[in-house]
Parts: structure tokens; sequence; C-alpha cells
């Protein structure tokens, strides 16, 4: 290493310094080659505030070769001069020359600046034919005639992000940028609760005043208002410091090794990957890294806010190392911290000491024609390594099989083992054991794969079966006269049925109507049966039946003698004849009306059996006359009375 640096210092101090002189050169070469000359005077040359001046300049060419390529002036904002030549841009010929007559507002930073300045580009070739742009520049100088007050302000902040409970600093660097005296500069800052004033501070110099705080659990904000007077005056001039943040520290940093192998062969290079994960707001500069073994990993680290920062380290190992790593952060909030990584163990093996194993795996039956199902597995083990293998486990799964106790460097053993399987599928066995650094490796056997399949029932043979031939039997003759009686006879009784039948749903409606009107009979308030002929002008013809007779109601005396139940119906009073419920209600129109009823001698004669019929006229009312009624007439009798009237009446 150190010849190496021996070697590469001189390297680069030649290389350097080749580089310098070929820039010297450059130079010399292009200012030799370069044809045009650019001046430039303004006038006024003194000003008291920012105003116009006149500005005359000359652009030319005293070589004696012509320019291919034009110039072009630019004012001090950096924009083309429209009126100059054509456009802005003018090619020079041999001893040419062109100049420019315009006006310029100086503003107040070219007054503190104390200068104007104007520029020309333009292409010149180099010995590649190439086209190199120059620029070339000319200032004429302007000074501030009179007083003028200028106050610059400068803040700072430390640290710039503050952990809780911790202290931050913010100061203001005052610098009088004027010609006269500033008096009376009185600044508030907003973190603080009193102001601070500086007396007197002349042309030229600066002073600083510094304010602090303490952080709670929230950010601070920061602003500044600064008042001054400037000589002679007697007004208040103001600066407005804008207002920024003071973050809280929220640190979240990770600090994580890995590697792309965990194992490296002797003398193989192994790659430490040292990674940073900054989640956070806290910025981390000049990080170091060390490990305890290793020694220092990495040096002069950034670790900015809220990125993640990787770095590689490669070693040679002859033997299995461990790494764990300490980062030393120094951040932004102006504390050192330290942070520990995980640990990480790259394994070194030696070819001629590496455990190699073979597992050979295969099954007495590769399909199960019913489930669970016992299955016999062979499973073969071979030590294919130099060294002997020790405590060799056998797993199906996380299953432990067997153990093997050891095996010596080419030797196998063969493994039998009845298996009920609950399921078909994937079968493989696995060996682990210990290696010659302790570490745990392992070694799968090849992938067996056992299917299930119903199996199919053997045919059976269908005995034959010999049918006895049919035995036939003659019917005795049947006599046809038998037979036609016999079909009358059916229909006969099947003509008899439908008859009945009929009979029967005729008789059930008649009796449901019968039934029906039965009902509505009895439901009725008053019942009068209807006559074949019904004439209220005409006696009625006793044509009825029995069943049909009018009943009338009869009074009878407390004594009255068998001989006596006759009426006189000549001698009838109708005021002491029964009065029928109907009539009642008629009466008092018939008693006003007594006038209009007829005589009682104009009533029509009595009928043989001694009734008599009312008859009613126009607004007359009658009032039936009940009588005495004989002894109920039967039927007999009823019909010998009809016989004996129509003899009469023929």
């Amino acid at each position: 290493m150190s010849f190496a640096r021996s070697i590469l210092r001189p390297a680069a101090f030649l290389i350097l310094l080749f580089i310098l002189v070929f820039s010297v050169s450059a130079s010399a070469f292009a200012a030799e080659a370069d044809p045009v000359v650019f001046t430039m005077r303004i006038s006024p040359e003194q000003l008291s505030e920012p105003g116009e001046v006149a500005v005359s300049l000359t652009v030319s060419n005293p070589t004696a070769e012509d320019m291919t390529t034009p110039v072009t002036l630019y004012d001090p904002d950096g924009n083309v001069v429209a009126s100059f030549g054509d456009g802005g841009s003018y090619v020079l010929t041999a001893g040419a020359s062109l100049s420019w007559e315009g006006k310029w507002s100086v503003t107040q930073a070219q007054l503190d600046a104390g200068s104007v300045t104007f520029e020309v580009r333009y292409h010149l070739e180099d010995d590649s034919g190439a086209l190199a742009e120059i620029v070339r520049q000319a200032k004429a100088a302007v000074k501030f005639q009179g007083d003028r007050a200028n106050l610059t302000v400068n803040r700072s902040i430390t640290p710039e992000v503050v952990r809780s409970g911790g202290q931050v600093s913010v100061s203001y660097e005052l610098i009088n940028s004027g010609n006269v005296q500033l008096s009376d500069i009185k600044v508030q800052e907003s973190i603080s609760k009193t102001s601070k004033t500086v007396k007197t501070l002349a042309p030229g110099d600066r002073t600083t005043v510094e304010f602090t705080s303490r952080i709670g659990n929230a950010d601070l904000k920061s602003k500044a208002v600064i008042t001054y007077k400037s000589a002679g005056q007697s007004k208040n001039e103001t600066v407005d410091i804008e207002e920024t943040v003071i973050p809280l520290a929220k640190p979240n940093l990770k600090l994580e090794l890995s590697s792309p192998s965990d194992s490296v062969n002797v003398g193989e290079k192994a790659t430490l990957v040292i990674t940073f994960i900054n989640e956070g707001n806290v910025a981390y500069t000049n990080v170091s890294v060390t490990d305890a073994k290793a020694g220092e990993l990495v040096t002069g680290l950034s670790i900015p806010a809220g990125e993640t920062v990787t770095q590689e380290k490669q070693f040679i190992l002859t033997e299995p190392v461990t790494f764990k790593a300490t980062a030393t952060l120094p951040d932004n909030t102006g504390e050192t911290k330290k942070l520990t990584s995980n640990e990480l163990r790259i394994g070194v093996y030696d070819p001629e000491k590496q455990l190699l194993l073979t597992l050979n795996l295969t099954s007495d039956q590769d399909t199960v024609s019913r489930l669970p199902a016992d299955v016999k597995f062979h499973l073969k083990v071979t030590n294919n390594s130099n060294i002997k293998a020790e405590k060799i486990a056998i797993s199906h799964g996380n299953t432990a099989i067997y153990t093997i106790a050891s095996l010596e460097p080419g030797a196998s053993v063969t493994l039998d083992r009845d298996v009920r399987i609950p399921q078909a599928g994937q079968f493989r066995f696995t060996a682990t054991l210990k290696d010659s650094l302790n570490n745990d490796v392992r070694f799968e056997s090849n992938t067996i794969h056992i299917s299930y399949a119903q199996t199919t029932a053997e045919p059976t043979m269908v005995p034959v079966v010999t049918v006895a031939p049919p035995e036939y039997v003659s019917s005795a003759p049947v006599d046809p006269l038998l037979t036609q009686g016999r079909d009358v006879l059916r229909m006969v009784m099947l003509g008899l049925m439908g008859i009945f039948g009929a009979a029967l749903v005729l008789f059930a409606i008649s009796s449901l109507v019968r039934l029906n009107k039965y009902r509505k009979s009895k439901a009725a308030y008053d019942h009068l049966d209807l006559a074949e002929r019904r004439d209220y002008t005409e006696p009625m013809e006793d044509d009825f039946d029995d069943e049909d007779a009018v009943e009338t109601r009869q009074e009878e005396p407390d004594t009255v003698e068998k001989e006596d139940l006759k009426p006189d119906y000549n001698n009838i009073d109708l005021k002491k004849a029964t009065i029928l419920p109907h009539e009642k209600l008629l009466r008092s129109a018939a008693e006003s009306d007594a006038a209009k009823a007829p005589a009682q001698e104009d009533m029509p004669a009595v009928d043989t059996q001694g009734a008599y019929r009312v008859t009613r006229a126009a607004n007359e009312v009658q009032p039936a006359v009940s009588r005495p009624q004989e002894q109920p007439e039967t039927q007999d009798s009823h019909r010998r009375r009809r016989a004996s009237r129509k003899v009469d009446e023929e």
C-alpha cells in the first residue's frame, strides 16, 4: 500500500502540472489570436442615487484578417442590444470598427458594485477547425456621490435541528454597507421576548447579536424585525427578516450488516455490506464505522436526513468471522451518538473438509388404492465428503425419522421404513448435521410422487339359465249367445247407474233450493201465501187448498153456547169488532173521513158461508171485521162445498 502511494503522488503532481501549463498556453494562444478590441465609457461617472447615464462603446478589429462570425452586443442584464449593428450583431472586417451610443439606467446594485458592465460574444476557430465561443467584457466605473445608508443582515441558526430540551442559538450579523454611520440598531427576534440594540455602526463595520432559547416538543419559528437610523436622519429604517422553521429533532437511523453470501471458501473474498437507513430529520457528518476484530470499516461518511447510504467492504477470509459494527455519529444537533449493528457471521470452508451427502429415496409402490395406506420407503444415505459425518438426523418435514450416529467417507447406509401415509402426494426426506465450523447444513433427497387410484373390480361370470319351454293350455269353447246376453246386461246396468246418479244430483239440488226457501221464509217478519188470482174488487174464489186457507182471528165471549157460534153478519157492530194490527194505523184516518164511509147496508151481501170480502176504493179505508170462526173445516167438507157451488152455478 505504501509503495502504491509513493508512485501515485508524483504521478498526480505531474498530471496537475501538465494541465496548468496547457491551460496557460491555451489562454495565451486565445489572447494572441483574438481580433476584437472592446472599449466603453459612461457619463456622468458619479451618481448620488440610481439614475440614467450615457453609454458610449466601440468594437473594433485591428488585425489584417476578416472575421467570419458576427459579434453580438449584450447589456448588463444579459439582453441583446438590438440597435447595435444588424439586430444586435455585426461582422468585423480587417481594420473595421463599430461604435454604439445609448442610455442606461444604473441600479442601486450597480452603484454598490461601483461599475456598469457590457459584453460581446462571438466565435473563433481553433486549430482543429471547431468553433469556440469567446466572451469579452467592458466595464465603466461609476461612483456613488452623497450619503447612502444601508444595513446588510445575515442570519445563522445553530444547531440546524434541535433535540427536545436542547438549546438553539439564532445569530444576526449586522454590516454597515453604506457610507454613513448607523445608530440605534434594534433587533427583535421572535424566539426571545427581549430585543437587543447596537448603539452605533460605522461604514464598513460589522457586529453580531445572538438570541438563545430552549425547544420543547414542537418546532420553533424564527423571525426578526430590525430598525435603525442613519446619520442626519430622524426617521427609522426597517429591515424584515422572513420567518424560518427551527425543526424539532426526530432521529430515526438504522445500521444493518449483510453479505451476498453467508460462506466462502478459504482464500476467497467476502463482501461486507454496511447500510445506513435514515428515516428521521437529523443529518450526520464525518461518520466512522468500526468492528472489534476487523478494525476501522468506514470513515468520513455523510448521512443526509431521509436518505439511505450503503458502503461495501471486502475481506479475504481464512477462518469464519462474526462482524458486529459500531458507528460514531456526529449530527447537526450538535451531539455525537453511537449505534451498534446486528451480528453477521460469514463462514469459511476448507474444500477438503466440506461435507457432502447424497440421499436416494425409493418406495415399494407409486400408486395406492386406499387411504390411509402403508408404504415402505427405502432411503440410501451416502457420505461423499472427505471427512466423517456424525449425528445425521433424518426427517420428513417436521417429523424426525432416524439419527445416524456416524458415517465414514464413502460409506452408505440404507434405511427401510414402513410409513402409513394419510393421503397421496410428494414425499422427500432431509438430512441435517453440523459441519466442521459447527454450522447447520442440510441435504435433501429426491422427490417421489405417490398417487391414489381406486381398484377396478374383476368381472364375474353370469350363469346361463335354461328357460323351460312354455306349456300351451287350450280354453273351453264359449257360447256366443251367452256372451251377447252378458254384454246387454252390462249396458243396461250402466244406463241405470247413470239415471240413478242424475236423479240423485237433481234431488240434492232441489233439497238445497227448498232448504234455502225455508230459511228465507223463517227469517221473514210476515208471511203472505200467493194465490193463483187476487182481485180486491170481486169476491175471492174458494179454489184454494186447505194449506192456503186464510186464518182469521176470532173473539170468543166468556160464555157462548155452541149453537150461538154462527154469527149474524147483518147486525155486526163495527166499533166492537176486533181491529187487526195493521188497521190500527188507519183507524184515525177512517174516523176523520167517516162522512165518506159507505153505509152499513151498502156492504156486499154475505155469501152462503157467512164471510164477506173487503173492497177498497180510492181514498176509502174500511176496517176489517173479524168473525167468530166455526170449527176447522176438513178437507172432505171443503171439497163437497166446492162441488155444490159448481152445481149452483150451472
